[in-house]
C-alpha cells in the first residue's frame, strides 16, 4: 500500500511538472510570435528612438481587449527629435481612433482620423500588454499628393472601463524614399499625448464626420 501511495505521488508530481513545462513552452512561443510581429513593424533602432523621447511601450503577450472608437483631444506635442520643431505643448488636430478585429494572434485593425494625416489605415498592426496596460504597434502610410512615407505609429495607454487613460502616441518615419521633402525626415520622431489624460469612448457612427485638413498634422515636416 505504501509503495502504491509513493508511486501515485510520483506520478502526480510528474503530471504537474509536465503541465507546467507545457504552459511555459506555450508562453515562450506566444512571446516569440509577438516579438517577431513587433520587429516586422518597427526596427529596434527606431523603437529605441521613441523610447528616448519618453514613449512608454508594453511588450507582454496578455493585452486587454481595447476594441472601440475613442476621441483623442486635446492632442499635444510631448517630445520631439525634429530639428527646429515647434515647442513642446503645441496642439495638433483633435483625432479619433478606432480599434477592431482584435485576435488572439495579437493582430488588431487600426483606423484613425488626424493621427498622422486626414485618414489613417494601418498596413500591419500588433497589440501587446498586460492587465489594463497596452501598446499598439502599427505601420501607416502617410500621403500628400503623389508623395508618401511609411511611419511606424506606437500607441500606449490604459483601458479604463469604456475609455482609455494616459493615451500617448509616437510616430517615426521609417521609409522616406518617396517623401519628396514633405514629411518629417526618416529617423526623426515625435511623441504626443492626450493632454487631459482621458480619451473617451465615442459613437463609431461619428468616426468619419467633420474631416478637415487645416491645422497641424504629426507627420508633416514643416509646421505652420
Amino acid at each position: 500500500m505504501k509503495n502504491l501511495i509513493t508511486a501515485l505521488c510520483i506520478l502526480a508530481i510528474f503530471v504537474v511538472s509536465c503541465s507546467k513545462k507545457k504552459e511555459l513552452a506555450e508562453e515562450i512561443s506566444k512571446q516569440e510570435i509577438l516579438n517577431n510581429k513587433i520587429k516586422d513593424i518597427i526596427p529596434v533602432q527606431y523603437l529605441d528612438s521613441l523610447k528616448k523621447l519618453g514613449m512608454e511601450v508594453n511588450s507582454n503577450f496578455t493585452p486587454p481587449n481595447i476594441e472601440g472608437t475613442y476621441a483623442i483631444a486635446p492632442m499635444v506635442l510631448k517630445n520631439t527629435s525634429v530639428p527646429n520643431d515647434n515647442k513642446i505643448g503645441t496642439r495638433y488636430l483633435d483625432g479619433k481612433v478606432q480599434f477592431n478585429s482584435q485576435k488572439s494572434d495579437f493582430s488588431i485593425n487600426l483606423l484613425g482620423q488626424h493621427l498622422v494625416r486626414n485618414r489613417d489605415t494601418s498596413i500591419v498592426t500588433a497589440i501587446a500588454g498586460s492587465g489594463n496596460d497596452f501598446t499598439i504597434y502599427g505601420k501607416v502610410r502617410s500621403t500628400i499628393g503623389t508623395n508618401s512615407a511609411i511611419f511606424a505609429i506606437i500607441i500606449s495607454g490604459v483601458k479604463d472601463g469604456a475609455a482609455i487613460k494616459n493615451y500617448k502616441m509616437g510616430i517615426i518615419n521609417i521609409d522616406d524614399s518617396n517623401g519628396g521633402g514633405n514629411f518629417v525626415i526618416q529617423g526623426r520622431a515625435r511623441v504626443a499625448e492626450d493632454q487631459d489624460g482621458i480619451s473617451e469612448s465615442i459613437d463609431p457612427n461619428t468616426f468619419s464626420s467633420n474631416l478637415r485638413d487645416s491645422g497641424i498634422g504629426m507627420t508633416v515636416g514643416k509646421l505652420k
